[in-house]
């Protein structure tokens, strides 16, 4: 119910400004920047052909008018009229409330013969109209199409004058029919002129006219005309989109969502999108994993599907686990393939680092094996063993090289393989390949784990290392062997320096630079070693001279 202030204006033998046409009942709350005399009303109070009445939009609020015949001017002669206007001020009057209250009888037809000039008159409340659109037959919806898709063309461009009949063929009024069909708050910013072309003063961006030649400027596309038509066909079935519903988005999902949710996913639009996932079948359609699958994408560069699939994952939390439980996969099937930190997929669930390495763990615990240490899965080895997960490094890859550079680069991974290491009962077939990278990596390896570890895997790793090894590497590790506490066994000459694969040069001279520790580990006396050294040449550190050196003491190495 809208209260409004009233003015009547017409012929009469006493108005507010004496006999003639003037103003002859006024509220006292009528605006004054609309006015009550005729330099001010204007066209409003103009005369007319015949009856008219709409909805006129001002600056300030709303006009709802009529205009009618009435007969004998106060003088007896032919042509005079009467226009009754409502002031709305807080424009919530629609054109089906003025269309209703017209057919109502609201608006006067003539001035009672005791009316009196007063500017007390008492102001007029109109309904907010409910719809009572009666049965529409399929011709009625064929009529129809075209004036409900020409209003609906010009909402959605937001302005926009549309021309409609006063009826069907079939006698239906044009205007009361469109306006029962679309929802009040979507009509709200549409204005109402019938059986009159002028909309002097009017500031609606929307002008629908009835029966008066007014042309067009609204073309309807094809979106118009289904949007029409499935709501004339819903009208059919008594089916009614509620009146609050304001934006066509809203319309649209109101009378496409069973379609949308049959169509191809990939085909739907961000809206289209929102609309199925705010829809009572949005569990159902998140069963499927495309449909799944082209949702988080979108949401991905669209804040509005994205906030629409978040509110219908929680909602369905069956769907939400689903979903889960393949991003999840997804990420362990990046680890294991070798992927790079930031190359795992992090999925719309938001995965956290903690659960990640959860999986990963009970994923190794189930016999699943990397096939490369990645930058991925290096990262979650060394988390997994932060948080202390339950990891067996000897059994967790055949990407040894990759093992072997995570635990020399974290303390942390190689804590833990150290730990392993000094437990095993059992050895793996890879153990001595292990050690070999772990030495290629840094030969002090063997200092932290070669104690632990059987002989036969210590030396089947040294000379599978030495032959890898530069130069200068091969002597840091035959003088680690040579310097460990395993020293003595002649592992540094026999293992390391003559299977190295070095020229007999290189040799000879890494030989006679560290001759004393060699052969100390060799199981030379301590007195040979010396009196060698000196007959070699080599002073304290056991170097010979170049031409010694070149002649060689040791037995030519088989190649």
């Amino acid at each position: 119910m809208t209260t409004c202030a009233q003015l009547v204006y017409t012929s009469a033998s006493r108005t507010l400004e004496g006999p003639g046409f003037g103003v002859v009942q006024l509220s006292p709350d009528w605006p004054a920047e609309v006015g009550d005399s005729r330099a001010t009303l204007g066209p409003l109070i103009g005369l007319g052909a015949g009856e008219s009445c709409g909805l006129l939009h001002t600056a300030g609020g709303r006009i709802a008018y009529r205009k009618v015949p009435a007969g004998t001017d106060a003088f007896g002669r032919l042509g005079n009229y009467l226009v009754h206007l409502l002031w709305d001020g807080d424009g919530r009057v629609t054109p089906r409330d003025v269309l209703t209250f017209r057919s109502s009888g609201g608006f006067l037809d003539e001035l009672p013969g005791d009316a009196e000039p007063s500017r007390e008159a008492p102001a007029v409340e109109v309904p907010s109209a409910r719809r009572s659109l009666s049965a529409l037959t399929d011709d009625d919806v064929d009529a129809l199409v075209p004036c409900v898709a020409a209003v609906l063309a010009a909402v959605a461009a937001g302005a926009g004058v549309v021309g409609l009949p006063a009826r069907t063929a079939a006698g239906r009024d044009v205007a009361e029919a469109v306006f029962d069909v679309l929802p009040r708050a979507l009509a709200s910013a549409v204005a109402l002129h019938v059986g009159t072309a002028s909309a002097s003063g009017d500031a609606a961006p929307v002008r629908v006219h009835v029966g008066a030649d007014v042309p067009d400027d609204v073309v309807p596309d094809g979106q118009d005309t289904a949007r029409a038509r499935a709501l004339l066909e819903a009208a059919a079935k008594k089916e009614l989109c509620s009146d609050n519903v304001r934006k066509l988005e809203t319309l649209d999902r109101w009378l496409f969502t069973d379609t949308w949710t049959g169509m191809d996913p990939a085909s739907l639009t961000p809206p289209q999108l929102v609309g199925v996932l705010e829809s009572e079948k949005a569990g159902w359609w998140l069963s499927s994993r495309d449909a799944v699958d082209v949702a988080c994408a979108v949401a991905a560069s669209s804040p509005e599907v994205e906030t629409a699939l978040r509110t219908a994952l929680a909602q369905h939390p069956d769907a939400w686990d689903r979903l889960r439980d393949r991003e999840l996969d997804a990420a362990l099937t990046a680890v294991f393939g070798g992927a790079a930190k930031e190359a795992v997929p992090t999925g719309f669930t938001g995965l956290t680092r903690a659960e990640l390495c959860e999986a990963f763990v009970d994923e190794l615990a189930r016999g699943r094996r990397l096939t490369e240490v990645g930058g991925a899965a290096a990262a979650l080895v060394e988390e997994s063993v932060t948080l202390a997960q339950p990891l067996a490094l000897l059994e967790l890859t055949d990407d040894l090289a990759g093992l072997a550079r995570l635990a020399t680069s974290r303390p942390v991974v190689r804590d833990v393989l150290v730990q392993e290491w000094a437990g095993v009962d059992e050895w793996p077939a890879s153990s001595a390949s292990l050690f070999g990278h772990l030495l290629l990596e840094d030969p002090d390896w063997f200092l932290t784990l070669a104690g632990s570890a059987p002989p036969s895997l210590v030396r089947s790793a040294l000379p599978w290392a030495a032959e890898r090894l530069t130069a200068s590497m091969v002597e840091r590790l035959a003088v680690t062997v040579a310097a460990s506490e395993l020293a003595g066994q002649g592992w540094a000459l026999r293992d390391v320096l003559f299977r190295s694969g070095l020229a007999d040069e290189e040799v000879a001279a890494i030989v006679a630079r560290n001759f004393l520790m060699l052969a100390g580990d060799d199981g030379w006396p301590g007195e040979v070693a010396r009196l060698a050294a000196g007959t070699l040449g080599g002073g304290a550190g056991g170097e010979a001279s170049e031409g010694r050196r070149k002649t060689g003491m040791w037995p030519r190495r088989r190649r």
